[in-house]
């Protein structure tokens, strides 16, 4: 038979209904939500570790004076001929090695296509190379590919948005539930509860510590997902899709067919975002016509008379590319999402045809420019320090929940709540998760599928 609660006061019929759906939800989303608590403390301390790992290549020993990035660029292109340059970034210190990131030459100028990169080292004083890497296949990469994931593709990212909205909802269940006036406990059951109790409390204690920075973590990092981020989040948070051309540009285009428009996600690397999210739909502009281009340490004058301190420098990518000098907190060259700079040079005359700033965002993308450094701890040794204590917080209430379900005398599902009540839950549940679609999904068929079991249970009664 169908197990039901009896008669019971209105408001615990509703309180039973919202604890038999964070149970449920709960028994679905903790193995999915430990993977991913898991994996991001791993990501956060195989950040120092890939430091430790690559100090040969990462530090120098300070000489008298360095050498113009034109004489290190022509040092790559002779060791690296199958390659071309698509990337230098400066040292950021004396005792630091320079790099350039390079790619096949058969992906040269195809923006969008993101080949397998590789990241070469050099002693900025001596020229010397020190080493190469795919930055694609470190520790941190690796994880963080997990992390997005679970190796899967575009499935284990779909499986990971469903499991982190649901996870919304049962931080919202679970905070009705811990509020004192709708989960109070009557000293009988408490005593039936027995050695459970203990563990409860602990629960309880770390829900109400540790909700308000997992909704954080979730939200923030839905941010990354191919449905929600992609389709809804990152439209409503772009720049404007207009094209940027070159005075000289606009002057003598003709009718002739013009090859498509490249975006700023072309200047990301495979598997490694490099820009902002607020600026990866909008066109990247193109440089006019001419016949010298500048040389890469006449950039690197310009970029510092801009007031870029720490940047990159993204080469010309074709005969319309430009020189892109760019400074974000995504990419690691800066810590303060308030300085995010990208610059646009005209690769032939210098001319800045677009300077795109934080303030330029819109109220969505400023809102994804901070929260993604402040999610994977990049803002400082204090965010790194503060993540890692709430990634093992986050464990810790994971793990007293498993063990409250462990606990149980029956693993099973609660009883089911009175129809009234367990209706008006399910409909809430429903509603809230409608912002996240794929979840939302989910959820529904969770309710068609517990409707029409226990209709199967009824029948057979």
């Amino acid at each position: 038979m169908t197990r039901t609660l009896p008669s019971l006061s209105a408001s615990r019929r509703f309180y039973a209904a919202v604890w038999r759906w964070h149970f449920m939800i709960g028994v679905l989303v903790i193995p999915f939500l430990f993977l991913l608590a898991f994996s991001g403390l791993l990501m956060l301390l195989s950040k120092p570790l890939d430091s430790v790992l690559n100090e040969s290549l990462l530090t120098v020993k300070v000489g008298e004076k360095p050498l113009p990035a034109t004489v290190l660029l022509e040092s790559v292109e002779q060791h690296y001929p199958q390659a071309s340059v698509k990337l230098y970034l400066p040292p950021e210190a004396e005792d630091q090695s320079a790099r350039f990131s390079l790619q096949p030459h058969s992906h040269a100028g195809h923006g969008g296509h993101h080949a397998p990169s590789t990241l070469v080292y050099l002693n900025p004083y001596t020229g010397e190379i020190l080493g190469d890497q795919d930055p694609a296949a470190s520790l941190y990469s690796r994880i963080k590919t997990f992390h997005g994931s679970l190796f899967m593709g575009s499935l284990g990212d779909a499986l990971i948005e469903i499991a982190a909205g649901l996870a919304v909802l049962m931080i919202v269940s679970g905070l009705y539930l811990a509020w004192p006036k709708g989960g109070e406990r009557s000293p009988a059951t408490a005593k039936k509860a027995g050695h459970r109790e203990g563990w409860r409390r602990w629960h309880l204690s770390l829900g109400w510590l540790i909700a308000l920075p997992l909704l954080f973590f979730l939200i923030s990092g839905l941010a990354w997902t191919n449905i929600w981020g992609g389709k809804i989040v990152q439209p409503w948070g772009s720049l404007p899709g207009t094209t940027y051309k070159a005075p000289q540009a606009v002057e003598t285009e003709q009718k002739a067919e013009r090859p498509p428009v490249t975006d700023h996600a072309a200047m990301n690397e495979a598997g490694l975002h490099r820009v902002p999210w607020a600026v990866e739909q909008t066109p990247i502009p193109e440089s006019a016509s001419g016949e010298a281009t500048l040389q890469l340490d006449e950039v690197v004058t310009l970029a510092a008379h801009q007031g870029l301190g720490h940047f990159r420098v993204h080469f010309p990518q074709g005969d319309s590319g430009v020189w892109t000098v760019s400074a974000t907190t995504i990419a690691g060259d800066i810590e303060n999402p308030a300085g995010e700079r990208i610059v646009h040079l005209d690769q032939h005359s210098g001319q800045v045809l677009q300077d795109i700033r934080f303030a330029d965002y819109p109220v969505m993308g400023k809102a994804m420019a901070a929260s993604i450094p402040l999610h994977q701890g990049d803002l400082g040794l204090w965010n790194w320090l503060l993540n890692v204590l709430l990634v093992c917080l986050i464990m810790a209430l994971i793990v007293t929940g498993a063990l409250l379900w462990w606990k149980r005398q029956s693993r099973r599902a609660p009883p089911k709540a009175e129809r009234a009540p367990a209706r008006a839950v399910a409909v809430i549940m429903l509603v809230v998760a409608l912002a996240f679609p794929l979840s939302a999904a989910a959820l529904l068929g969770i309710i068609l599928l517990d409707v029409v079991l226990t209709a199967r249970k009824t029948a057979k009664a």
